[in-house]
């Protein structure tokens, strides 16, 4: 009596189970998904103690999606930005950015891999739970090299003899800082301030939101910070050096560019007076779209009775 009521009950089942398998689709084995981002980069630190959104610039880059299960994802990344800042941007209410005059744009190029984590579970499907918001971290290598452009003026605005004509030839030309030890690195009496490396660690940390578009496209948006290690993405940390000192070892172009102030008819700064707060490290940040594409596994098939 007991088999018959069994035998019943799959009897009746069986149908509503097909048809609910029919309509919902699932992957075997979890996809491989490649994609494109693309967005808008800034950066904070000594030149920008906040987001100035008047320097907010294009990135773009590839990215690459393994869905190891529907609460973790791996991406890598491959990323391309540029930051800049300038201390005009806070002329009107701060008398010292104002004085110290400086600026700075650099190329950002960053390798990273992360982990994310799907705070809502997320299935490559528009059946299940074909969205959710997830956090993400991880560590990436990132290139950069920040440039100055340089303004040639025979004398400053009060009619004192400011740059030499040597310079005339760098007249409106980017310049890259690094090599110009503009704060006296490696020189005799700075000898323990070695130039910065331009290739550096960072640590990708943010949160973002993606959904399936249908089986096989994603979508999704995302805004990420890089912790660094470094307070020289702008070329500003410690103090100011005697331009004597700074320009022996590199060259009158370096003494020029070490203090900005003279070219709108301020003094020099003197010798040990701040030029940043090396207590405080750079960071950069990206905030940007995706669209991937499965290009490898997650075949969708259905239950079969």
């Amino acid at each position: 009596m007991r088999t018959i009521k069994i035998l019943a009950l799959c009897i009746i089942t069986a149908p509503i189970l097909q048809v609910s398998a029919q309509k919902k689709k699932l992957f075997r084995g979890k996809p491989i998904e490649f994609g494109i981002t693309a967005g808008a980069s800034n950066y904070m630190g000594d030149l920008a103690k906040s987001v100035a959104f008047n320097e907010t610039k294009p990135m773009g880059g590839l990215i690459c999606r393994f869905n190891v299960s529907d609460f973790l994802t791996l991406r890598g990344n491959a990323l391309f930005g540029q930051i800049s800042a300038d201390d005009k941007n806070y002329a009107d209410v701060d008398v010292y950015r104002k004085q110290r005059n400086l600026n700075f744009r650099s190329n950002v190029v960053e390798f990273s891999g992360c982990f994310e984590w799907n705070l809502l579970g997320f299935e490559e499907t528009q059946n299940g739970t074909p969205m959710s918001p997830y956090l993400f971290a991880g560590v990436g290598v990132y290139k950069f090299n920040p440039k100055t452009k340089f303004n040639y003026m025979p004398t400053d605005p009060n009619g004192v003899a400011l740059h030499p004509a040597e310079l005339q030839k760098y007249d409106g030309q980017w310049i890259e800082l690094q090599t110009l030890g503009t704060e006296g690195q490696e020189t005799t009496k700075y000898n323990d301030r070695r130039r910065y490396p331009l290739t550096q660690i960072s640590i990708p940390i943010g949160m973002g939101f993606k959904r399936q578009w249908d089986d096989v496209w994603a979508w999704g948006i995302e805004f990420g910070m890089r912790k660094t290690f470094t307070d020289y993405l702008d070329d500003v940390s410690k103090d100011y050096v005697d331009a004597q000192i700074v320009g022996g070892n590199s060259g009158l172009l370096a003494a020029a560019l070490k203090d900005r102030g003279p070219e709108l008819g301020y003094a020099p700064f003197d010798n040990g007076v701040g030029r940043g707060n090396p207590g405080q490290k750079d960071w950069y940040m990206f905030m940007n779209f995706t669209i991937t594409r499965k290009i490898t596994g997650g075949k969708t098939v259905c239950f079969q009775f």
